[in-house]
């Protein structure tokens, strides 16, 4: 941890399918369902705004949906590590799920929308 990357996060990636839309097997993203792709990487998590409502109008839905951006410094994490849809957890148990991993010279800036499970 640093001043800059004050946190810690861990990067899992669902092993079902969590394409929106009715499929017979989805069974949404749970812990149980997911592989470890890297742990105990330094991050900077900083809310970037909220959203409206899920149209799904799930029971398990917040009132507003928050996106966050996650920074991972370069040397913590390769390029090509982390995609679309993985599960970000943080040191207090919070997760995201991925919506846009973006490279840049200083590592990964994530976008990321925070889950309600």
């Amino acid at each position: 941890m640093s001043f800059i990357y004050p946190r810690t996060v861990a990067i899992t990636r669902p092993n079902v399918d969590v394409t929106p839309g009715y499929t017979p097997n989805y069974s949404g993203v749970e812990p149980s369902q997911e592989a470890p792709v890297a742990s105990g990487l330094p991050a900077s998590i900083q809310l970037k705004k909220e959203k409206g409502r899920p149209v799904a109008n799930l029971p398990a839905d917040q009132d507003a949906k928050t996106l966050w951006s996650i920074f991972i410094p370069a040397g913590s994490a390769a390029l090509g590590l982390i995609q679309n849809d993985d599960i970000v957890t943080d040191d207090l148990g919070v997760r995201y799920q991925v919506l846009g991993p973006y490279w840049n010279s200083l590592g990964y800036a994530l976008v990321t929308e925070r889950l309600d499970v």
